[in-house]
Order: structure tokens, then C-alpha cells, then sequence
């Protein structure tokens, strides 16, 4: 008989990479995936917890999985089920809870779950499986060495868990510490990628810069990942500003595997905030590195997360925040107003902000980050790029295929179709499309 399941995941890239690594479980086993929405025996919800929104969110989608498909045996997993399984588990209809650190236990409970759903025709109470978080101690693995969440670009897992605590942040709590997946796992996973045609691979996690394993710091993960034979590109994921160590800063500069795109958070720009937000570097730490990533790089893209209206945050903070984001001129920044998470530190901090003002003041961090957004792609035009193509796109009525450069800029070359995919291509880059957020406008030379 055919088995199906269907998988909606919420949040980060983590999140999307431990969704892909469960559907190769399933389909490992037999099982046929369909789209979230159809018929399927089992339905999973992958959820988030690290905003108020997230969280209404997932709690959304387990509704609409179970009043889409009453017969499917329906699985809530991920960070919300981790902070507030009794919230979730108030869910009518649920079959399964299973926190962030159950997930590699997920397709045999769900296939059991769903044999007997099936039988029996009855539903009761979920199932609760979720163990405190800080009781994770060891890297668990998904039960697959390759998850592939697209044609192009493969996202390895390198480690679980963070061990900051930030005062703002819920996501250790709904993590764990940080564990780390051992090196020689790594390592072949990633050959295995290379070996299917993947031609970029990025190195992900929860706090990706606090790998270490039996002696090896994350800058020597990055060293052995960075000569896995075959490899084209190896992209880092998101790296603390304490973690770019210099034995990190000298192998990006001189490796041309790793791509020159750092993602480096900030959070926020004013050392009063920073300070209030248990952040580990100040201002000048952080600015000082980015000038030692450009001095070696030139033409590196750096890209942040600032949060906007963090508690105490006051007009002066802001204007002073203001002017230095200005000044680093990133390629780009994921900007977020804050979101007040009850468990965390911050939640209970005098100072307040009102949602509006959060809302201003993240429009403003906004307009100034898509200003020097566009000065850095506009510096690109002209020239010849070298883009990974990954999928087929219309723009201005004009079919052809998106891809990104190894400083992570989008690019839309007119003409190509979908067989290009997984390809590089030599192009240059003819205008920006102020529609498209300033996506590359690019063209094949004659």
C-alpha cells in the first residue's frame, strides 16, 4: 500500500534542513511525499518559537493540518512544542508532540502511530515526547547523511544547541547546549553531496561558530570542509563576531572555495544596548572586524540581523545605532523589531517599547540598510559575474533563470531555461531591478 506524509516547516534554515533530512527518512523507507494540504497519512508541523508571531503561526498551521486532513496522523515538532508542549497539546486533533531534540525519533513513532490510527479510528490526547532541553548532551543525528533541500545548494548540519543566552533570545532554551556533530560525519556527508552534483554546500547550525570536537576548533572544521575534493563553493553560515577568530579570518582570504559572503549578527549598534543584551563584543570589537574582513576581502559582502526597539533602547541609543549601521555599509541585514519572549531575561526589563515605535525605527534601519544594499550591487555593473544558477524565474514579463554569486547577490540572466539549473554561468551584470529589491539584471556575453 502506498504510505504518503507531508512536511510544512516553520523558521530558520536549521529548521529546513532537519525538514528535508526527515522526508529522505521517509522516502528512504518507502514512503511518498505530497504537498502540505493533499491526503497524507501522516502530516507533519515543523514549528518556531523565536518571535510571538512564529509562535501564532505554528499554532495556525497544526490547526489547519488537522482540519485539513482529520484521517492523517498529525506530528508537531520543532522549537514552539519544545517551550510550550501543554499549549500545544490543547490543540484538538494532534496525534504527536515531539520537542526539538526528538525529532531523529520521529519516523518510527509516526509510522507506528499512523498503522495504529489507521486500525483503530480513533483519536485521544497527543502523544508527548519533549525532555528538557538542557538535558541534551549528545548531537543526534537525523538518520540520514544527505539532506537535499534544492538542485543547487546543500545545507550540512555541523552542530545543535547555544550556550549564550543572549537576554533577549528564547531559542537555547528551546535548543539545548551546544553539541557538536563529529567531523569524519561531516566530511562525508559532504562528499556524498559532491558525488550527486551539488555544487555549493553550506555549513549550518544554531550557533555554527561554537563547533569544536576532540581538540578542533570551527576554523578547522572550515579547513578540512574547504578541500573536500569536487567541491565548488562552501558558504558559512551565520558566525558570531567572537567566533571570525584569525586563523578564520586567514583561511577566507585565501581559500577560493569559501565564499566571501559572512554573515555577521550585530543586533544592535549602541554599547548601551549591546550590554543590555548580554551581547560579548561592543562596538569598536565589531567594527574593527569588519575591517579586517574588508582589508584582506575588498569586495566581501557582509550581511547582519539588528533588532530594532530592544527594551531601554532610548532615541539616543537609536540615533547613534543609526549612524554606525550607516557607516558599516552592509550588503544586506535581516532586521527585526523586537519580540518580547516570556522566559527570557529581556521580557521583564523596564523600558518597553511600543510596537509602533518598534515599527519606525525598524523602517528607518531598513532604508538605510537598502540604501547600501544598492551601492554594493551597483558597484557590481559592468562587470562579469560568475552565478550558480538555481531556478527558473519571470521578471519585467521576461522568462529565464535566478541564481547568486559567491557574494550571495541575486541575478536573473533572461533566456535560460530550466535545464541550466546546478550550472555556472559567465555573465555581466547590465542593471538593477529597483522591483525585485535590486536583483541583478545580467546578461551573456556575446
Amino acid at each position: 500500500m502506498d504510505k504518503t506524509f507531508a512536511i510544512y516547516t516553520l523558521g530558520c534554515k536549521v529548521n529546513q534542513e532537519e525538514s528535508a533530512a526527515l522526508a529522505n527518512v521517509f522516502m528512504e523507507h518507502g514512503w511518498r511525499q505530497l504537498t502540505f494540504g493533499e491526503a497524507a497519512d501522516v502530516c507533519i508541523i515543523n514549528t518556531c518559537t523565536v518571535t510571538q508571531i512564529a509562535e501564532k503561526k505554528s499554532r495556525n498551521m497544526l490547526r489547519r493540518a488537522v482540519a485539513a486532513n482529520p484521517a492523517a496522523f498529525v506530528v508537531g515538532t520543532g522549537c514552539y512544542v519544545q517551550i510550550k508542549p501543554e499549549e500545544a497539546a490543547g490543540i484538538i486533533g494532534l496525534d504527536l508532540l515531539l520537542g526539538a531534540n526528538e525529532k531523529h525519533r520521529l519516523f518510527a513513532l509516526a509510522a507506528a502511530g499512523a498503522r495504529a490510527k489507521a486500525n483503530a479510528h480513533s483519536a485521544g490526547s497527543p502523544q508527548v515526547e519533549v525532555s528538557p532541553a538542557e538535558t541534551a548532551c549528545v548531537y543526534q543525528e537525523l538518520g540520514n547523511a544527505n539532506s537535499l533541500t534544492s538542485r543547487t545548494r546543500a545545507f550540512v548540519k555541523i552542530e545543535d544547541g547555544c550556550n549564550q543566552f543572549c537576554s533577549y533570545c528564547i531559542v537555547p532554551y528551546a535548543r539545548g547546549p551546544v553539541r557538536s556533530r563529529p567531523l569524519p560525519a561531516v566530511l562525508a556527508e559532504m562528499r556524498a553531496l559532491v558525488a550527486a552534483g551539488y555544487q555549493e554546500i553550506v555549513l549550518t547550525g544554531i550557533h555554527v561558530g561554537a563547533w569544536q570536537a576532540e581538540g578542533q576548533s570551527f576554523a578547522d572544521l572550515v579547513a578540512a570542509a574547504a578541500v573536500v575534493p569536487g567541491l565548488a563553493r562552501l558558504r558559512l553560515g551565520s558566525v558570531e563576531p567572537r567566533e571570525f577568530s584569525p586563523q578564520l579570518l586567514r583561511l577566507v582570504a585565501d581559500s577560493p572555495v569559501i565564499c566571501p559572503h559572512f554573515h555577521i549578527p550585530l543586533q544592535a549598534a549602541a554599547n548601551s544596548v549591546l550590554q543590555a543584551m548580554r551581547r560579548d563584543y561592543d562596538m569598536a570589537y565589531y567594527c574593527q572586524l569588519v575591517a579586517d574582513l574588508r582589508a584582506v576581502l575588498p569586495a566581501a559582502a557582509i550581511t547582519t540581523d539588528i533588532i530594532a526597539g530592544f527594551p531601554g533602547e532610548n532615541e539616543q541609543a537609536f540615533a547613534e545605532g543609526l549612524r554606525q549601521v550607516e557607516q558599516l555599509a552592509f550588503a544586506d541585514a535581516h532586521i527585526f523589531p523586537y519580540s518580547r519572549r516570556p522566559g527570557t531575561p529581556a521580557a521583564d526589563f523596564a523600558g518597553q517599547i511600543a510596537s509602533a515605535e518598534k515599527s519606525r525605527r525598524a523602517a528607518q534601519l531598513a532604508a538605510v540598510v537598502a540604501e547600501s544594499r544598492r551601492r554594493f550591487r551597483a558597484a557590481r555593473l559592468g562587470r562579469e559575474l560568475r552565478v550558480l544558477l538555481e531556478q527558473p524565474v519571470e521578471r519585467e514579463g521576461v522568462c529565464g533563470m535566478q541564481g547568486y554569486t559567491a557574494d550571495y547577490l541575486p541575478v536573473f540572466v533572461p533566456g535560460l531555461g530550466a535545464e541550466r539549473a546546478g550550472h555556472f554561468v559567465q555573465v555581466k551584470a547590465v542593471r538593477l531591478m529597483a522591483a525585485q529589491a535590486d536583483e541583478i539584471w545580467a546578461e551573456r556575453p556575446e
